[in-house]
């Protein structure tokens, strides 16, 4: 019996779907009061906050990732940097959520100074396991993006999106199945949560992560039973590190999140039209054609939202490629060329140099918006969330991956990648770039296409419909499949030696960091000073 996730995924669904309806109802009904904090709020200098903002939207136009991925980050980048610099759990906890606040992630004046202990506390956890060095640098790495994860839950409150998740798991946990019932159906229910998570709430790994180590090991969440002899504990996560991964690489995990989509979009989209109004949910939900008209008013509002974070997400691809990527390889470029060659090849450079932007401009510019259907769609997903009939059955089969006909795919798979990069080295060579330009080349080939992809997917996330593919989009396929599979390659091993976040995290955050800290606490002192007047 698995614990700790927001629902028990091994219970039976036997509730109905009129006690499911109202717990939707609740978790979108606004509160009857408003919350009053017990203790006095955390409060940052708008001055200092001004420049800790400044330097974070520079940052992170250096260091690309997804908007709602982004505060998660920084939690992570300041823990480490404070876990460096301090001890003091509390301490640490203090100066990571006024670096949250003054960059703008959390609000000024609002969070409880209890928020501080809680943090700690997590801080606190981390610390005992890391003492005992029971895993690997990697596996540390993995822990310190869980707390990470831990550290925002407790500072954001996200009651209505684990409401959602679980109302949607509820209604659809039943209706998905394995045929010839080939999977333990404990671990069919653990994948459809999973599905749930990553649709509804965008989960990554690391989400995923801490909601399964929540549930597997349930004394995480209990430290006061553990923090004085944490060794068991640490030699645990170890084993539980690799069983979580194993269960969020399951060959099955894209089926079921393709399968849960349409009415995980289509909740999304019914929250944002209640939270409109929370007034009008009861009103709503008993006049569905009235529900339809705003769904599809809130649909359109989405892809009009889309088109905007398409444009920009390409401006701030192709920033961060420059950036990153462009600059640095053609500060090698020209100097090797002029060893090596002699001399530097003007067409292969401004290609090199042109090819790029351009490419990841015209990537955004062909990312298609949903349409009409798309719209229907979304309103049928509603309609069948909230009917009180059992939504429509969805069938999953499992193809065997033995034989001799997984071996050929398999091979051709594999030589669709000599056929790829083989032609485009064939062109290149043609156009008499030398081996230097050919590398840089396809290295910027499959990062922008990687890229490019990202981005597109992100644009997709509202479409339930799937569109026809023709020939062309099957040629198209053929080709990109491996240049994206070397470009995510690519992307997270550069990542990882990212010259200019390098020189960001140690070279100047610390110290600019610390000058910001220093100021903040000189304010407070003239203010106390003045106030003694």
């Amino acid at each position: 019996m698995l614990h700790g996730i927001e629902v028990d995924i091994n219970r039976f669904m036997t509730e109905s779907s009129k006690v499911q309806k109202q717990r939707f109802i609740e978790a979108l009904s606004p509160p009857t009061h408003a919350e009053t904090p017990e203790h006095a709020t955390i409060t940052v200098n708008e001055t200092i906050g001004r420049f800790a903002f400044l330097y974070e939207r520079i940052r992170n136009a250096v260091d690309y990732k997804d908007d709602h991925l982004i505060r998660k980050a920084a939690i992570l980048r300041i823990m480490k940097r404070q876990l460096v610099l301090e001890n003091e759990p509390r301490v640490i906890a203090d100066l990571l959520i006024r670096e949250l606040i003054g960059a703008r992630y959390l609000p000024n004046a609002k969070l409880s100074e209890s928020k501080i202990d809680e943090v700690a506390e997590s801080i606190r956890k981390f610390q005992a396991v890391a003492k005992i060095k029971a895993g690997s640098e990697r596996h540390m790495e993995w822990l310190r993006g869980l707390i990470a994860v831990e550290i925002e839950e407790r500072l954001v409150d996200a009651k209505i999106e684990k409401a959602l998740a679980n109302f949607l798991y509820e209604r659809i946990a039943e209706q998905i199945r394995i045929k010839d019932g080939t999977m333990d159906e404990t671990e069919r229910r653990l994948q459809i949560y999973v599905a749930c998570l990553r649709t509804f709430q965008k989960a990554d790994e690391e989400v995923l992560g801490y909601k399964l180590l929540r549930a597997h090991l349930p004394e995480w969440v209990h430290p006061e039973t553990w923090i004085e002899d944490a060794r068991p504990i640490a030699e645990r996560l170890v084993a539980q590190e690799r069983r979580i991964k194993t269960c969020l690489k399951h060959r099955l995990g894209p089926t079921f999140s393709r399968l849960v989509k349409p009415w995980s979009v289509s909740l999304n989209v019914l929250r944002d039209v209640m939270q409109e109004k929370p007034e009008d949910v009861v009103m709503l939900l008993e006049k569905p054609e009235q529900l339809a008209i705003r769904v599809a008013r809130k649909a359109e509002s989405r892809y009009a939202s889309s088109r905007g974070r398409v444009r920009r997400g390409t401006v701030r691809a192709i920033l961060y490629l420059f950036v990153t990527k462009m600059l640095v390889a053609l500060l090698l470029e020209v100097p090797l060329e002029w060893l090596w060659y002699g001399g530097v090849d003007r067409l292969a450079l401004g290609t090199n140099l042109v090819f790029p932007p351009v490419l990841m401009f015209c990537v955004g510019l062909l990312i298609r918006i949903p349409g009409q259907k798309n719209t229907e769609r979304l309103q049928l997903g509603v309609k069948e969330l909230l009917s009180d009939e059992p939504l429509p059955l969805r069938e999953i089969r499992v193809r065997s991956k033995k034989g001799m006909r997984q071996f050929w795919f398999t091979a051709a798979y594999a030589f669709t990648f000599l056929l790829s990069f083989g032609l485009t080295i064939s062109l290149l060579q043609a156009l008499h770039f030398t081996w230097l330009s050919i590398s840089i080349f396809l290295f910027f080939l499959c990062i922008v296409s990687f890229f490019g992809f990202r981005l597109r997917v992100a644009a997709r996330e509202l479409f339930v419909v799937e569109g026809k593919q023709g020939i062309f989009s099957m040629f198209v396929d053929f080709y990109s499949l491996p240049i994206l599979r070397a470009g995510k390659w690519l992307s997270r091993s550069i990542n990882r030696i990212n010259v200019f976040l390098f020189i960001f995290d140690f070279l100047f955050e610390a110290p600019f960091k610390i000058f910001l800290t220093v100021l903040e606490e000189w304010f407070a002192f003239l203010k106390e000073k003045k106030e003694e007047l």
